[in-house]
């Protein structure tokens, strides 16, 4: 029994059955201001600050997923595929080096729910892409191509996941599949070895992984997705959570139960010898959603079904976000962080800091690396 704190007379860290591979936070906030194209950085968007990074990496955490927009990285003029805004891509490829050297994972997040060429509505705006009845769509060749191209910028280094697309919703979730399969075919045909992560449809919904997500081909992700196939068997399936009344993550109050919603899709990891990685879950400041929070991740640490989770959010531009936890500044970073997520990640330590990123405990370079000498900043071939 691992104990470490308690809020309210609620144990806030339980045993743990199974190691959590990776732990941290969404830095959100390069995918900001989707209304203004390209955008200022520093203004418009921003993906990391420094002092941040520094701050988790040094409370525990291994990993950091940065959001980006596919519209910023592929500009609208030369549209989705291979041709990259070099700008856009340099300030990104920087926050990935800033992590990555100092011992932290960083997920590559396409932040575009599998849409793209209209990113000012979010998530709602925007062509599916591979919808071949319209007209304005890329192609799942164009998503491809556009895998490839960054792939290729990234696959040399061990510490990057591939975060392949932000939540499909409202699709065919054989297309769904379609493009997860194009995406990570892209990415091996590289010689990328990292981790990927793949999406459902759904808003890759945890809670409804089982369930039917909309009224038409919303077929459910666990009839469908399991014709997934990657030559090094090195995915996890990603997955989102939130507690309010309807799963949006914009209400404060916590009103589903947790760890019951997990249930389902837990039982199907483990029928079918998957992993998955819970990259965004978040919940209000106040007593019941303590307890909701403290309850999912004890059944994350519980079940080796689940390798890892990031926090939604931290991020440089938030200002007064009901689920910022960036450090000294965000709503919820003296309660949630310090009362809920930091007791957890010290329970694991130390974590893994370096090594290729893989879905299971025996595919990092010679076996599970936790210390940084020696190993930070080696290169794969590519």
């Amino acid at each position: 029994m691992r104990v470490v704190s308690v809020f309210a007379g609620v144990a806030l860290v339980a045993f743990a059955g199974a190691e959590i591979l990776y732990a941290g936070v969404n830095s959100a906030g390069g995918e900001f201001a989707q209304q203004n194209l390209p955008g200022a950085f520093g203004i418009d968007y921003q993906f990391i600050n420094e002092s941040a990074i520094d701050f988790f990496l040094n409370a525990g955490v291994n990993t950091i997923r940065l959001p980006f927009l596919l519209e910023r990285m592929c500009p609208l003029e030369t549209g989705l595929g291979a041709t990259l805004n070099e700008t856009y891509l340099s300030e990104f490829s920087a926050a990935i080096t800033y992590i990555t050297m100092r011992g932290g994972y960083a997920i590559l997040d396409a932040h575009n729910y599998m849409r793209y060429n209209d990113p000012s509505m979010q998530p709602q705006s925007g062509s599916i892409i591979g919808n071949t009845s319209d007209p304005k769509a890329a192609s799942t060749k164009n998503l491809a191509a556009f895998w490839t191209e960054l792939s290729n910028r990234f696959k040399t280094n061990p510490n990057v996941i591939y975060g392949i697309m932000n939540e499909p919703h409202d699709m065919p979730t054989d297309l769904v599949l379609k493009n997860d399969q194009a995406m990570i075919d892209a990415i091996r045909g590289t010689g990328a070895q990292q981790l990927i992560l793949v999406p459902g449809n759904g808003f890759t919904g945890a809670h409804r992984w089982l369930n039917e997500t909309c009224g038409t081909n919303c077929t459910p992700n666990a009839d469908v997705l399991t014709a997934i196939t990657d030559p090094l068997n090195n995915f996890a399936f990603d997955m989102h959570l939130y507690f309010d009344n309807d799963t949006s993550g914009t209400h404060t109050e916590c009103t589903l139960a947790a760890p019951t919603n997990l249930l389902p899709v837990t039982t199907w990891l483990a029928d079918n010898n998957y992993t998955a990685f819970l990259s965004e879950f978040g919940a209000g400041s106040n007593p019941t959603c303590f307890e909701t929070l403290n309850n999912t991740l004890n059944h994350l640490e519980a079940n080796p079904q689940f390798i890892g989770w990031t926090y939604w959010s931290a991020g440089p531009l938030w200002g007064d976000y009901f689920l910022s936890i960036e450090p000294g500044e965000g709503v919820q970073f003296n309660s949630t962080w310090r009362e809920v997520l930091e007791p957890h990640v010290q329970s694991y330590g130390p974590m893994q800091r370096c090594g290729v990123s893989s879905s299971r405990m025996n595919g990092v370079v010679d076996g599970v690396i936790k210390a940084l000498e020696g190993c930070l900043g080696l290169r794969l071939p590519g």
